[in-house]
């Protein structure tokens, strides 16, 4: 492909797998320094579709993951695992009493995994990504927990970027109210971590700056009780359900004088008065899932095509208490990863098989899905015949 101009050799690089365009990194050096930059970077990202990736609440042996363009999958690993959180690339998870951190592409320019040295579950946990520079992250671990509690709360902060857990010095205190236990996780966005309260404030914490600060807001009037607490594009979102209208709130003036600010009514095309039980799964600006339960089906809304699909099916036996994550595959290497080992390790062996799962099926003939005329301009500039 090096003897392509540089708008041809987009058009085949854009259609290629993440897997593969990690293996032409890795074997091309003439294409490393094209894929690499960050115009590229950007545009390819924004073409990649999410998995969508559920597993029980309570933790499971049982995962399933739906790939935009392969289908769904599920396994059964060896230990009970939890999904604590994913961020640019990247999933935080709870495996044989272990934290971890993990890039489950296996094919990627990254190296894996980190197992984390506490052992013991910690539920206020957040991940964050960091860019270092054009072709490489590091990645943080964040535990939220209250020093002390009455009329007011001190929170503290302990942080983890691989090695150790340390204190932060910062802490923060403000009036008393619970993390909301209804929205499931927290959300990363613009370098912080955002945990929501009963009361609609939000708690914020850099830990690049370990700066943490209240964010004061009240919930908008009539949130039904399908609320998702989610990013957006460039902005906190809370998605509010009812049987007719989805309400889509982004949280405005948020350093000055926030407030949520409705930003889209989405009719909700799937669900009517018959279906009891459906909830409003994830969100990322780009895409909406709602699930019903009653036959498992996962329904996802398409923002730039304003048009409802059926994405996947969950086991109708299987719990109804489910989390699922939005999962977007990195390019970037990582900081303080290691590689998989084959070894004993119970812990181990279960992670290698949720890698297994996120990560895709074998590259596909990317060259098969140009276009003819694509296909015929590509041919006179690579002096081959494509079958």
């Amino acid at each position: 492909m090096d003897g392509l101009p540089g708008h041809l050799l987009n058009k085949v690089l854009f259609k290629t797998d993440l897997r593969a365009l990690a293996m032409l990194c890795c074997t091309n050096t003439s294409l490393q320094s094209h894929i690499h930059d960050p115009s590229f970077v950007s545009e390819y990202c924004s073409q990649i579709r999410s998995s969508l990736l559920y597993i029980s609440s309570y933790g499971s042996t049982y995962l399933g993951c739906h790939h935009p363009h392969g289908g769904s999958r599920s396994l059964t690993t060896i230990d009970v695992c939890h999904i604590l959180g994913c961020c640019s690339g990247l999933l935080l998870l709870f495996i044989d009493d272990r934290l971890c951190v993990t890039n489950p592409i296996r094919a990627s320019p990254t190296k894996k995994f980190r197992f984390l040295t506490r052992r013991d579950k910690r539920k206020q946990l957040g991940l964050v990504v960091n860019q270092l520079d054009r072709t490489t992250q590091n990645f943080k671990v964040v535990y939220i927990f209250e020093m002390a509690k009455t009329d007011e709360t001190k929170y503290g902060f302990e942080i983890n970027a691989g090695d150790s857990w340390t204190y932060s010095k910062t802490t923060l205190t403000c009036h008393t109210s619970n993390l909301d236990d209804r929205m499931k996780n927290h959300v990363y966005l613009n370098g912080s971590l955002h945990w929501l309260r009963n009361d609609g404030s939000i708690i914020a914490f850099n830990p690049e700056t370990e700066q943490a600060r209240l964010i004061q807001t009240d919930f908008p009037r009539g949130l039904t009780s399908r609320t998702l607490f989610a990013s957006g594009v460039n902005s906190l979102t809370l998605v509010s359900a009812n049987e007719k209208v989805i309400y889509v709130y982004a949280l405005r003036n948020i350093l000055s004088d926030p407030k949520w600010v409705l930003e889209k009514q989405i009719q909700n095309g799937v669900i009517d008065k018959n279906i009891v039980t459906w909830y409003v799964e994830a969100y990322n600006g780009k895409c909406l899932v709602l699930r019903t339960c009653y036959d498992g089906v996962v329904h996802v809304y398409d923002l730039s095509a304003s048009k409802w699909a059926v994405m996947a099916s969950v086991p109708i036996w299987y719990d109804a208490n489910l989390d699922f994550f939005l999962f977007t595959p990195s390019l970037y290497s990582v900081v303080g990863l290691d590689d998989i080992l084959a070894c004993g390790d119970r812990g181990i062996s279960s992670l290698s098989s949720i890698m297994t799962l996120v990560d895709r099926s074998s590259p596909e003939n990317q060259l098969m899905k140009m276009s003819v005329d694509e296909k015929e301009e590509v041919k006179l500039h690579l002096g081959m015949l494509f079958e």
